[in-house]
């Protein structure tokens, strides 16, 4: 039976806009371009995958009669974005065609039938416990920026690690992501039950670790869950499914065992970091190269462009240490600082050639490590 129903644009428009940051990738299944519509009673249910990354939405609408058909999502996503009317029509007509009315416009938006489009991904109710949005959404924060890029070629470094640890008998997440030049950590403790089934570490892909941040945004809590190649998230109207990466990665507490941790920098982070915004203004655009100099409480920072010159500046540090040299990506610096809770920031580098770490007392939770480079 042909569908129709009224819908507010608002509410379609926050759904559809989720739906096609899923679709609105090149694949070889034309109908994964589109959102599947569900019309049930006194509801649509909206459901997008890339066969990777399945969410499913329910919207209130007045509905007429039910039905079923997919639609593209992008273009749904556009008109309902330069609607100016409060409420859509929507009715379907011959041979999966649809008829939109938004006020005085009228449109004709042709759909797929819904038999081929994948089936929504089945997990187990058992296993979903109730977690809070804000502890999520800050792993993800403080550690999102230095996951891998598919350009960088490191298959095992485009996902995030998470875990589970029990630690006095209190649950604690942890977050790590390296691109193999950085590594950030960060951990929350959480007042939720464990996980069940959870006791080693799962791969969260780049692209599911965007979107179970944008799902979080917002929710004071919702449910989740790990099952053996998938997480689920579920709140009151949408479930998020993501599949999980198959690897290993790389053995970051062997890497914390070897790094000092008494810090022997302390630093404005302020200062630092509108220090290193102008200095960056005159580094070479793929390396984003910069020197360090540290010296008795203070700290010189320069660098050089072979087009537009160069830029050198000093900031005022409490460090006592050995005169030491050494080049660094500034923009490393610059991005895990734009995250960091605090005003001042450690950091701890024992020699030319070692890593720095860096940590901030205002910010428990976070760690970050970054690595040296050498400059010509």
């Amino acid at each position: 039976m042909p569908f129709h129903f009224n819908i507010a644009r608002e509410d379609l428009l926050r759904a559809i806009n989720a739906q096609q940051q899923i679709t609105n990738k090149k694949g070889t299944l034309a109908i994964l371009a589109n959102v599947l519509m569900e019309v049930e009673n006194n509801e649509i249910v909206f459901t997008a995958t890339d066969l990777e990354i399945s969410l499913r939405q329910t919207v209130p609408a007045e509905v007429f009669e039910v039905g079923s058909l997919t639609i593209p999502s992008k273009k749904l996503f556009e008109l309902a974005r330069e609607s100016g009317s409060p409420t859509l029509n929507f009715k379907e007509g011959e041979k999966n065609w649809i008829n939109i009315t938004a006020g005085s416009s009228t449109y004709k938006l042709a759909g797929m039938a819904t038999e081929e489009f994948p089936q929504f991904e089945q997990y187990n109710e058992e296993d979903l416990t109730e977690i809070q949005g804000e502890v999520f959404c800050d792993l993800i924060d403080k550690t999102i920026f230095s996951v891998a890029t598919e350009k960088e070629n490191m298959y095992n470094l485009n996902a995030a690690l998470f875990q589970q640890l029990i630690e006095n008998d209190k649950t604690v997440f942890r977050m790590v992501t390296s691109d193999g030049h950085r590594l950030s950590i960060m951990r929350r403790e959480t007042e939720g039950a464990p996980l069940p089934n959870f006791d080693k570490f799962i791969l969260i892909p780049r692209r599911g670790i965007q979107q179970i941040r944008k799902f979080g945004e917002e929710k004071d809590t919702f449910q989740f869950g790990v099952e053996k190649k998938k997480v689920v998230l579920k709140s009151d109207n949408a479930i998020l499914v993501i599949r999980l990466m198959e690897g290993e990665f790389p053995d970051f507490e062997n890497i914390l065992n070897f790094i000092p941790k008494e810090s022997n920098i302390f630093i404005n982070k302020i200062l630092f970091l509108e220090s290193l915004k102008r200095i960056n203004l005159f580094t070479e655009d793929m390396f984003h190269a910069i020197k360090f100099e540290l010296g008795d409480n203070q700290l010189v920072l320069t660098s050089e462009h072979a087009d537009f010159g160069s830029a050198r500046d000093e900031i005022a540090i409490e460090y006592s240490g050995e005169k030491l040299s050494m080049g660094f990506n500034c923009r490393y610096f610059m991005e895990a600082l734009q995250v960091m809770e605090g005003e001042n920031i450690q950091a701890c580098i024992s020699s030319n050639e070692s890593p720095c770490l860096i940590t901030s007392e205002e910010d428990e939770g976070f760690l970050g490590i970054i690595m040296p480079m050498k400059l010509s």
